[in-house]
């Protein structure tokens, strides 16, 4: 077993924004999915800077069988640091709206991390409501866990899911009940966290 030092990129994997909704499925299928150029380039968030390219041209980066195939349509997303998070992005239409599902892609530090801290590492997916205000700004509103946990307790939905040892909720429902969900609840306000994510166009290169 290797035993690397773990960078503080692999640390924030452990490290789940509060309230935010993860999923163990994707909410898309390949028909569900849609690629707009206009996301593409250098954006500020705040004082943070992110840059969305067209994942079709990164040719070093080796993908699962089912996401090589619809490479082309899917987006890479960074601050331009490739050991600094770096996710996979897909653009879908779902109901009324459209969304980004967020994965996270290992960079060749992360991967060389400790072998057996890395084999209780599960990824999940989040999920963001996208309104492209313009050319130069669009606004991304993440999906409330607490919203549907609230839900769950309540026995208000029924959507497949494990709590753990610690009582946290794990979404594990497939792809047609992520998307059952998203239908329903995705024009109540509720179902968002209150805090938008505004991005406008950057004009210097990461």
């Amino acid at each position: 077993m290797k035993k690397i030092t773990l960078t503080a990129a692999v640390a924030l994997l452990l490290i789940f924004f509060t309230g935010c909704l993860t999923t163990l499925h994707p909410i898309f299928t390949e028909k569900d999915i849609v690629f707009k150029e206009e996301l593409l380039g250098n954006w500020n968030f705040e004082k943070n800077k992110v840059r969305i390219t067209a994942l079709a041209k990164e040719k070093n980066i080796e993908l699962p069988g089912k996401i090589a195939a619809i490479k082309d349509k899917g987006y890479l997303i960074d601050n331009g640091d490739a050991d600094d998070g770096r996710y996979l992005a897909f653009l879908a239409r779902i109901g009324n709206h459209l969304y980004f599902d967020y994965y996270p892609l290992l960079s060749e530090v992360q991967e060389k991390a400790d072998e057996f801290f890395m084999g209780h590492l599960i990824r999940r997916h989040t999920v963001y409501r996208v309104n492209i205000k313009s050319k130069d700004s669009f606004e991304l509103n993440q999906l409330d866990g607490e919203f549907l946990e609230n839900l769950i307790k309540q026995n208000k939905v029924r959507i497949r899911h494990e709590t753990d040892s610690d009582g946290n909720i794990i979404i594990t429902a497939s792809t047609e009940e992520l998307q059952q969900y998203i239908i329903k609840y995705g024009d109540e306000p509720g179902a968002y966290q209150s805090d938008s994510q505004v991005y406008t166009k950057a004009n210097i290169n990461l």
